[in-house]
């Protein structure tokens, strides 16, 4: 039998408020969502491929990784257009990188060196994400496991790289510093927007997400 408490708690609006609360609330994670960072690598987000500088500093110097048009991966001190890169994921935490000017991947062969290709090499060019409290990450390759790093003319090696979003014009050297850097006309909303599968010989994972 219902007391008359519990006859008046029922007609009262404030259950149905706060369990109309209570739903809301609920939802609320799954209607906004978490923030995506810089670091996810979520294959269908917008940002799929970003456009960023790989800085490095030591307690002498501080680089930018660049792929040079013969393949040569170093450090510079300039934001240049060598060192302007775009980052793909392909795998969960799995990312390729590529020179925006150079056109070439970022590759590290078996014996832990890197250079740059005009194709894209699965074993060779894809490298393990790994992201430091600090805003700093780690690169491995994930086939020859070895870390990413820069070797400076002095300090120690540098192996931990600060992704710098892209802002402005980078600094022109060498022989075509003088013409104005365009940047490619890619499609980064599709399925392939660094052109990795334009070879008929050569496999992207992404096809296998």
């Amino acid at each position: 039998m219902l007391t008359a408490e519990r006859v008046a708690f029922a007609k009262s609006p404030y259950p149905r408020t706060w369990l109309l609360l209570a739903f809301i609330l609920a939802g609320s994670r799954t209607v906004f969502g978490w923030p995506i960072g810089d670091n996810n690598p979520v294959l269908g987000h917008p940002d799929q491929v970003r456009v960023r500088y790989l800085y490095a500093g030591n307690e002498h110097t501080h680089l930018h990784l660049q792929i040079s048009p013969e393949g040569r991966v170093s450090g510079t001190e300039d934001k240049n257009q060598y060192s302007l890169l775009e980052i793909k994921a392909v795998k969960p935490r799995i990312l390729v990188i590529r020179g925006i000017h150079s056109t070439l991947y970022l590759c590290m062969d078996s014996r832990h060196q890197l250079y740059g290709s005009e194709k894209y090499n699965e074993n060779d060019c894809n490298f393990r994400e790994v992201a430091l409290h600090d805003g700093y990450n780690l690169y491995f390759s994930e086939k020859h496991s070895a870390h990413l790093k820069l070797t400076p003319s002095r300090g120690r090696q540098m192996d931990r790289f600060l992704p710098l979003e892209a802002s402005g014009e980078p600094t022109y050297i060498g022989d075509d510093s003088s013409e104005r850097f365009q940047k490619p006309n890619r499609d980064y909303g599709s399925e392939d927007p660094l052109g990795m599968t334009d070879n008929s010989d050569v496999h992207s994972p992404s096809s296998d997400s």
